[in-house]
């Protein structure tokens, strides 16, 4: 009986340790993580990303002046992004920022600054014009976001309102509140 108390008695002991040293190499790890600085561990210069859908058609392509990448929270800052966003049934949509953050994954684009949206008619004027100053963007699905103001322009009317949802893929753009629009006829010659 004493012998099967000491077999006992050496698992629980074993347990405990195996349990304290794990413990102690997670909090050293979490440590060795919080202790990381943000620094960029690469950049890339005239950055350019092109993705296709699953047929092999051109969906997007991002531009950037530099992109610098952080490891310590996998994200991208991206200077000057530019953003083209392609639909087979229509023109493209532009997508212009001061600055960017790609997160883990690229599945969001998040720009910063003063954000520009817009899609250009048959003789290459801008027929449809979006301002904004931060917008969330993912590209996959070919749709953006925000909360923030926002001014919409056409060659006929200016609109405002607070945050908007861009369906690129549908071609449409649901104002969500405070809307104000400012319509002018064109005179007849």
């Amino acid at each position: 009986m004493s012998n099967s108390w000491f077999t006992a008695l050496v698992f629980v002991a074993l347990g405990a340790a195996t349990f304290w040293i794990w413990h102690k190499l997670d909090e050293e790890a979490a440590k060795a993580v919080a202790s990381r600085p943000h620094e960029p561990d690469y950049y890339l210069l005239d950055m350019v990303r092109s993705t296709m859908d699953k047929d092999g058609a051109l969906q997007s392509v991002l531009r950037a002046d530099t992109v610098y990448h952080y490891p310590d929270d996998d994200t991208a800052e991206l200077a000057r992004p530019r953003m083209e966003i392609y639909n087979e049934d229509a023109r493209p949509w532009y997508v212009v920022a001061e600055r960017a953050t790609v997160k883990s994954g690229n599945e969001v684009v998040l720009l910063h600054g003063i954000v520009e949206i817009w899609r250009v008619d048959d003789s290459g004027q801008r027929e449809l014009e979006v301002i904004t100053s931060e917008l969330r963007v993912f590209p996959r699905v070919q749709y953006a976001e925000t909360d923030d103001p926002a001014t919409i322009t056409s060659p006929s009317s200016v609109t405002k309102s607070i945050g908007f949802r861009a369906n690129f893929e549908h071609d449409r753009l649901e104002l969500l509140e405070r809307v104000k629009s400012r319509h002018e006829q064109k005179s007849r010659s």
